[in-house]
């Protein structure tokens, strides 16, 4: 370190004694990347104990990770008590990082079929949640406990959240582990690298749109750091070109990684236009021996191929037609990078040439081994249709991240280890494919799908006849309701004089009918009662077999006439019971 602060006191001295130089930009780049950074431990299994120990705060792991935090969960394997709130939503308040806000806290026990609690869900939405440059652990202290009565899991890891509760009863610092923690994260910063024949000027912004973003700035000569500046201030530092050969730009997992030894000085005017592409490894950031390249013009909305070689250092420089202002120059030029045993998540790459140097950068993953980062897995993803053929082209969202597939129908993710992921898979002219996976502590997993030909509705060809057939009109009763015959359509209008439908007309033309004959049977037959019965009877059974009345009244009638008649077979006044 005392060479570096050496250096650099003598540029400082350098820069004052010695006339500006004009300088040329060669890295001006918006570093930019949104991803999913949700974890999950799964749910707790607990015994809720007599005496009150109170959870009051949260630690919060990863906070560099949290920018845009949506929910915390918990989820508990027993009843716990919700420590002064009431089962439901509850509105508190909580403290982090010197400011105070509100939250919302959903309480809610799940019962099995004899009422009997069998666990408790807790969630936790965060208002104005505000985590900038922020890194590591910190503590959301909130104004009354979210729950008690609860044993804690003292000396237990927590891999991205975990509860705690101060000092109750014989066990201090209890800490209860199994949270959800639903989060994304979104960096921003611009790489502004400035040179000429004796220095690199580099300028790393890190406050963009008011809000300041957190990096690590990494100043390497020949794979060996030999500074670095973390923070959310700006940066702009001055290096003599022969002490660096590569600046690396980290936030969390991603890495940008910029080689400067090889980038010559500004360009000539009076120079051809030139285009340098570097294929090199996403992990190590080391160019990749042997890397093949393939560039085609667009000219007419036709690829025609202008380069297609292989390059045993791995960086391919080539002198291009200018682009725009119509023939002979093209509309446009496409690369692409390929290696064996890499995969490249994009592609191809689209661009354009003017009159300066262009430089490529494309970062290949191996597909053997796991990241750099131990933390981190490779998700091989393989899209394949019906036949085991491979789909390209097949547009992959994973993670919050979206990728292309390549020829072979594979492209690769690389996620955070230890948790659940939802996926969509999608190509024109097959249906969408969803899911869920859960990821494990592996360097390496392999997601397989398989996507079905898009169903396209068909109009059936209609049969030619040569007589229209018509449909039988539908008879309606006076409500409006269909009617199958005539005898029906009579019913609907006598139903109609009583204020009701089909069914209360059948019933009146019934009665309208049973009720005469049976008048008549009776005085004809000098029978009373049981010849006014038998004579119902008779029409209730020619109503029961056209289904205007139910059987259950025949019988009912046979019932009563049976008795009746039996009365009078039995009574010894008319000469019956002898």
């Amino acid at each position: 370190m005392k060479k570096i602060f050496l250096a650099l006191i003598i540029l400082i001295i350098v820069g004052i004694c010695i006339p500006a130089v004009s300088a040329g930009t060669i890295i001006d780049e918006d570093l930019y990347y949104s991803g999913d950074t949700s974890v999950s431990s799964g749910a707790v299994s607990a015994t809720p104990v007599g005496s009150i120990r109170q959870f009051d705060r949260l630690h919060l792991t990863n906070v560099e990770l949290r920018q845009n935090l949506y929910y915390v969960g918990t989820t508990i394997e027993s009843d716990v008590k919700p420590g002064g709130m009431r089962e439901g939503r509850n509105v508190v308040s909580y403290t982090f990082n010197g400011y105070t806000d509100t939250a919302i806290v959903y309480y809610t026990l799940h019962r099995n079929l004899l009422g009997t609690v069998t666990h408790t869900q807790i969630l936790v939405f965060f208002d104005n949640w505000d985590a900038d440059g922020l890194t590591g652990t910190h503590i959301i202290q909130f104004n009354t406990p979210i729950f008690n009565n609860l044993q804690g899991y003292p000396g237990e890891d927590a891999p991205n959240a975990y509860w705690r509760g101060g000092t109750f009863g014989d066990i201090k610092n209890s800490k209860v582990v199994g949270t959800v923690v639903t989060s994304t994260t979104e960096f921003k910063n611009h790489l502004l690298v400035e040179t000429d024949d004796t220095f690199y000027n580099i300028k790393l912004t890190r406050n963009i749109d008011g809000k300041a973003y957190l990096s690590r700035c990494e100043f390497l000569k020949d794979e060996t750091t030999v500074n670095y500046n973390e923070g959310t201030t700006d940066l702009d530092v001055l290096y003599l070109k022969s002490d660096i050969s590569d600046i690396r730009v980290i936030s969390g997992d991603k890495v940008y990684a910029y080689p400067l030894g090889t980038i010559d000085t500004p360009d000539d005017p009076d120079e051809d236009p030139t285009v340098t592409v570097y294929i090199k490894n996403s992990q190590t950031g080391a160019a990749i021996a042997n890397s093949k390249i393939v560039i085609d013009a667009l000219v007419n909305g036709e690829y025609y191929t202008v380069a297609n070689r292989t390059e045993p250092s791995g960086i391919f420089s080539i002198t291009l037609q200018p682009t725009g202002g119509g023939q002979p120059n093209p509309d446009g030029y496409r690369l692409i990078a390929t290696a064996d045993g890499y995969n490249n998540p994009m592609p191809e790459i689209n661009f354009t040439v003017t009159d300066s140097k262009k430089y490529i950068y494309c970062l290949l993953d191996p597909i053997a081994g796991g990241p750099e980062n131990e933390n981190n897995t490779f998700i091989d993803f393989f899209v394949r249709d019906m036949s085991a053929n491979p789909i390209t082209g097949a547009t992959i969202n994973f993670g919050g991240y979206t990728l292309i597939t390549n020829s072979a129908g594979y492209t690769v993710f690389e996620v955070g280890k230890n948790s659940t992921y939802t996926y969509t898979v999608s190509k024109s002219g097959y249906g969408s494919l969803t899911g869920n996976v859960v990821i494990g502590a592996d360097p390496r997993h392999t997601i397989n799908t398989v996507l079905a030909p898009a169903i396209t509705p068909t109009k059936p060809t209609p049969i030619p006849t040569s007589t229209s057939i018509k449909p039988t009109p539908t008879m309606t009763a006076p409500t409006g309701e269909p009617v199958s015959n005539w005898l029906d359509w009579f019913a609907a209008h006598f139903g109609m004089i009583l204020g009701g439908g089909v069914e209360i007309g059948k019933i009146f033309m019934w009665l309208c009918f049973s009720v005469p004959v049976g008048v008549y049977v009776a005085k004809e037959a000098k029978a009373g009662a049981a010849g006014f019965m038998a004579g119902a009877g008779v029409v209730t059974l020619f109503f029961v077999l056209i289904g205007w009345v139910p059987i259950w009244l025949l019988v009912f009638l046979a019932l009563i006439i049976g008795l009746l008649y039996a009365r009078v077979f039995n009574n010894s006044d008319t000469g019956g019971g002898r």
